[in-house]
């Protein structure tokens, strides 16, 4: 059914492995291929129309090819691209990211998810004086050496649940930055306070997704988010929140002003870009200034540089993005479609007789096979993640694709339509009784 993007892979296996460009995107027996995107569809180069619920990876909340955005960017690129020098586009930007997101009263920018919890990491560091980093079993805190612990292993390595072991989620990664990472459970308080208390003298900060995305859509129980400020407060400890992902997509001012918790520093990116590469973090002042404090002692200060920060095009993307959030309506509209369709996966799931639980803070979601109730990542981890790739496998065919085929949390837009929900559905039940 996709010889175009057969074709493709056979030429792309010669010259990248695994003929993709990111681990994710490997598909058995090949990856398709995407031509064009537009709205809430997606095209392949078989010419295949998809509703996309994938968006990106969540970068996209206002639809593809966006005409504001795409006019932004073209008025942007007619000026130059880069040159490595400030812009005023930066402050607007900035000052429209301060209005948004409180907590952020200073903000520096940069290219990618993994570059913002980098430098947070770093940034809390440097302040603190302190070498190490807590973060939740099953968070997923970009490709970087301190990121890419403890996200998922056998049960048998990642340890007992309630005292989890810090477990390299890939080669290469040194041993020795094990003795820099402390690993807690998501959603059990004692057990955090446990190990955080115990680790305190030298914590330099937590982070944490205040949704988590790497095991679904795992959302944080009986208040615990304003408990883990508590427990930071108490113990000395900066609170990190990467909202990456649910920066301005759960709102404008993000997952921390749903759930009302101000963190010490934030990390943004996806929607921030508006589909184009830009990621930010900022926080407090007394934090942020930490970057341009010039000690007597060496290294005289914590650095933050990058040739391509708060590129000019991107910050165009994301200007244009931005002013697009100030009406409510863009929201509000996005809220009832993703009722709609998560509500209606749960029905029809249910219709049909099988075990499974949809899980959603606002236009994020994702769907836990064999499973009635989730609260831990390690319960998350334990679902049908086979089921759920063969389901989405079954949709893609259809033409609707359920997040990432492999069986990923999925994301709406504003371009999603009532007809796209209504057709959605009606292949998730296709899609359902091919694999119950």
């Amino acid at each position: 059914m996709m010889p175009g993007s057969k074709k493709v892979f056979d030429e792309a296996a010669r010259v990248l492995p695994g003929g993709v460009e990111s681990n994710f995107r490997l598909l058995d027996p090949f990856p398709f291929y995407a031509t064009y995107a537009d709205g809430s569809k997606l095209y392949d180069v078989d010419g295949h129309e998809l509703i996309d619920y994938l968006m990106s990876q969540g970068a996209i909340l206002l639809g593809h090819r966006r005409k504001d955005i795409i006019d932004a960017v073209r008025a942007q690129i007619e000026k130059g691209a880069n040159t490595a020098i400030p812009t005023e586009l930066c402050v607007r930007v900035a000052n429209k990211i301060s209005s948004f997101v409180p907590s952020m009263q200073k903000v520096r920018f940069c290219n990618s998810g993994t570059e913002a919890t980098m430098h947070a990491m770093r940034l809390a560091r440097g302040f603190t004086g302190k070498d190490k980093i807590a973060k939740p079993e099953g968070g997923y805190h970009g490709v970087h050496d301190y990121g890419l612990w403890s996200l998922w292993a056998p049960n048998d390595i990642m340890g007992d649940e309630k005292r989890p072991n810090a477990t390299p989620f890939s080669r290469g990664i040194p041993e020795a930055v094990k003795k820099t990472i402390v690993i807690f459970p998501f959603n059990d308080v004692e057990a955090t306070y446990d190990i955080l208390s115990k680790e305190k003298d030298e914590l330099a900060a937590v982070i944490t997704e205040p949704v988590m995305g790497n095991v679904g859509c795992l959302l944080p129980r009986d208040g615990y988010l304003t408990e883990l400020r508590k427990i930071c407060d108490e113990l000395g400890i900066l609170l990190i929140f990467d909202e990456v992902i649910t920066g301005l997509r759960m709102g404008r001012g993000g997952a921390q002003g749903l759930f009302k918790v101000r963190p010490d520093l934030t990390t943004l990116g996806k929607v921030l870009g508006g589909g184009f590469q830009l990621a930010a973090f900022g926080g407090s002042e007394e934090v942020m200034n930490e970057l341009t404090t010039v000690r007597k002692d060496w290294p005289p200060m914590t650095f933050h540089g990058g040739t391509y920060n708060a590129h000019p095009v991107s910050l165009a993307a994301s200007l244009a993005t931005l002013k697009a959030l100030e009406d409510d309506r863009v929201y509000s509209g996005i809220e009832r479609h993703s009722k709609s369709l998560f509500e209606g996966l749960q029905d029809v799931c249910d219709d049909n007789r099988v075990a499974a639980y949809l899980s959603r803070c606002r236009s994020m979601g994702h769907l836990y096979f064999d499973a009635r109730e989730i609260t831990t990542a390690r319960q998350a981890n334990n679902t049908n993640w086979e089921k759920l790739g063969k389901w989405c496998m079954e949709c893609l065919l259809e033409g609707v694709m359920f997040g990432h085929p492999k069986g990923e949390k999925m994301f709406l837009s504003a371009a999603h339509t009532g007809h796209d929900i209504d057709r959605s559905l009606e292949v998730a039940d296709v899609g359902l009784k091919a694999v119950r």
